[in-house]
């Protein structure tokens, strides 16, 4: 399980443009047609992206007739105005589709209505997003959809031209599409647009950068910019800031200037945002505080590995698979100084989610605090998959554990991304923010929702 890239001849289809290419439009398909999609962190996502075309500012007070408790949630007051209380990042990362789809719509007006129930659509969306007042957020949910999706599928892309330089195409090729049918990142990150979606791309973007050959001031000054452009996404991306700048400043030391400027492109206009908006260089949605001692910690570190409803080994069990390569590759002493930092993100980002307050992720389908790491998992996926490629028989244990597990990952993703059943198991029969122990109760475990009620005969 070295990292040595199989050498690929010109007929290899898996290393050619055309399957990269596939690979993210299959993706996108498979996405974009899931029927699943529950805005709760991303209410207000695209009102914000609305607010900043339309008005120049980032507060959502034109739609005050839209405040009332079922659109209470994600917005805070800060000073006479309301805001969108998640990152910053999540709604400029929709900017400019929904700026392109309302310069298109617009261009097109006079021969929308001809154009049926398409041109009909297209028409009651434009209508939607430069409306004001009281509107439907929920009808934003295909919206969000459509972007998450084109942000997951992107991470994907990414990651899989990353990985070419590190195993066989085929190799690369198919532990990537097990990141995108067999993860969070199909049933959480395309859904709708949480935080996940444009974080991964960011975190997929770093390990381009990072598994180069060779780093010069352009990567360096990118890697800063994907690594500021993860944090402005999501809290939890500051162990990348930690680790990744680390990294830089023990192995690429003369970069350090080409790497700060890169994410001060990020930094400087995220800072004096939140100076304006709340008086402090960071939000309040970034000053929680982590528990890191007592039961609780230690109960939450197991139950997002292990337990049946959180759990990123019991919803992705052929991700163990990953600590195989981590250790294969760690104990032939041929880790990188790169993989060691991807290794460590892992581990800290573990510790951070499991002393967060809210460790079981509210109402979400399985482990999606992993989310935000999954690139760093499946990196080092790829290793054990390249050696089940290369000779199934000599590893037919592992070949056999990959396939069984992968096929597993997938149907249940896959599952939770098209039945609302999965989603309802948050709910009853008890509201699990209310109760998270049942996180650990086999008899009702949120994977087995995935089963059709008809065939569980069960009365939830």
């Amino acid at each position: 399980m070295n990292a040595i890239p199989v050498p690929s001849s010109r007929r290899d289809f898996a290393a050619s443009p055309l399957a990269l290419g596939l690979l993210c439009l299959g993706l996108f398909i498979v996405y974009s047609v899931s029927q699943v999609r529950l805005q709760t962190d991303s209410l207000w996502s695209i009102p914000s992206a609305a607010s900043v075309l339309h008005e120049g500012n980032a507060d959502l007070d034109e739609f005050r007739p839209t405040f009332f408790p079922g659109t209470a949630y994600a917005r805070r007051e800060a000073g006479a105005h309301t805001y969108y209380e998640y990152p910053p990042g999540v709604a400029l990362a929709a900017l400019p589709f929904v700026a392109g789809a309302e310069a298109l719509f617009t261009l097109l007006r006079p021969v929308l209505p001809n154009l049926g129930t398409a041109g009909a659509d297209a028409l009651a969306w434009l209508a939607l997003f430069q409306g004001t007042g009281l509107v439907d957020l929920g009808a934003y949910n295909r919206t969000e959809q459509l972007i998450a999706s084109f942000y997951v599928c992107a991470a994907a892309g990414v990651l899989l031209i990353a990985l070419r330089r590190r195993v066989s195409p085929r190799a690369a090729l198919l532990t990537v599409a097990l990141f995108g049918l067999g993860t969070t990142a199909f049933s959480t990150a395309s859904r709708v647009l949480w935080q996940h979606g444009p974080g991964l791309l960011a975190i997929a973007c770093i390990i381009l950068m990072l598994a180069r050959p060779t780093q010069t001031a352009r990567t360096a000054l990118l890697t800063g910019l994907a690594v500021a452009l993860a944090y402005v996404c999501r809290p939890t991306h500051s162990l990348s800031v930690i680790v990744v700048t680390g990294l830089f400043v023990l192995r690429f030391r003369r970069l350090l200037p080409a790497y700060f400027a890169g994410a001060a492109l990020v930094a400087v206009p995220f800072c004096a945002y939140n100076l304006h908006i709340y008086g402090a260089l960071l939000s309040p949605y970034y000053r929680h505080v982590l528990e890191i001692s007592g039961p609780r910690f230690f109960l939450a570190l197991a139950a997002n590995l292990v337990s049946p409803s959180r759990g990123l080994l019991i919803f992705s069990p052929f991700l163990v698979l990953a600590g195989v390569g981590f250790f294969q590759k760690w104990r032939g002493r041929t880790l990188e100084p790169y993989e060691k930092a991807f290794a460590l993100i892992v581990l800290l980002h573990w510790g951070a989610i499991s002393a967060f307050a809210i460790w079981w992720a509210g109402h979400s389908v399985g482990p999606r605090f992993f989310t935000d790491v999954l690139p760093y998992v499946v990196y080092f996926l790829a290793f054990p998959v390249q050696a089940v490629l290369e000779a199934p028989r000599r590893h037919a244990v592992l070949t056999g554990v990959l396939v069984v597990t992968a096929l597993f990952s997938v149907l249940l993703h896959w599952r939770a991304s098209n039945s609302y059943d999965v989603h309802g198991w948050n709910s009853v029969p008890v509201n699990v923010d209310s109760d998270p122990s049942r996180c650990w109760d086999w008899k009702d475990a949120q994977f087995l929702r995935a089963i059709p009620a008809r065939i569980r005969g069960t009365r939830w």
